[in-house]
């Protein structure tokens, strides 16, 4: 029997595709800041950041186009979750700005900083994109006053859990792997893994197999 692919919520889709573009910005930055042989730790050149804010305000009309039907649409508990989730989904896609922004006030710009401190930035994204997931369902539970199963994972068995969860689990396979030898490579692709995985969830909510 042959598969069939039916459109839910066809803007879902936007959101996933602000979402990849995001993750190959990251990786770009990451590339750039690892391979470069200059002193300075993020790119200066200007044409460079031209086109990373363009496609941050693509990035960010994605999203707002992919909720702003929704949100208007919801009434009650749904709507201060549709909020949520919309301001969580906009602080995501925006992350190389903000990266830009605390790079300029750090210094990044002038003076390349050195492992640590990337690492500390890093793992400031990383606490930023775990309470933007908590975000939404932290919502659901104080408007609601129950906890609910995210749909990403309904009614769904551990493999299929875990194919769900694969690109999360395929970059933190890649950093572990990569610390052990003394590698970059998860610098590098571990960003489009990450919005990979957070992609996925918008193309699952857009896209139903029967």
């Amino acid at each position: 029997m042959a598969l069939k692919f039916k459109l839910s919520h066809d803007r879902a889709i936007l959101t996933a595709i602000a979402m990849l573009i995001t993750g190959c910005i990251l990786s770009s930055m990451s590339i750039s800041f690892f391979d470069s042989m200059k002193n300075a730790g993020l790119s200066r050149s200007r044409l460079w950041w031209e086109i990373v804010l363009n496609l941050q305000i693509l990035c960010g009309a994605l999203v707002w186009f992919s909720f702003v039907e929704r949100i208007k649409a919801a009434t009650g508990a749904r709507y201060y979750i549709r909020c949520a989730q919309f301001f969580v989904a906009l602080v995501a896609v925006l992350l190389p700005v903000e990266i830009g922004l605390a790079g300029a006030a750090i210094g990044w710009f002038e003076d390349k900083p050195d492992l640590a401190e990337l690492n500390w930035m890093i793992l400031a994204c990383l606490v930023l994109w775990s309470m933007g997931m908590a975000l939404p369902i932290l919502t659901q539970r104080i408007v609601e006053g129950r906890w609910r199963m995210p749909l990403f994972f309904s009614g769904l068995g551990p493999a299929r859990i875990l194919l769900r969860l694969s690109p999360l689990l395929i970059a933190i396979a890649l950093t572990i792997f990569e610390e052990t030898r003394g590698g970059e490579l998860h610098y590098y692709y571990s960003p489009f893994l990450l919005y990979l995985q957070g992609a996925l969830s918008y193309l699952l909510r857009a896209i139903r197999i029967e």
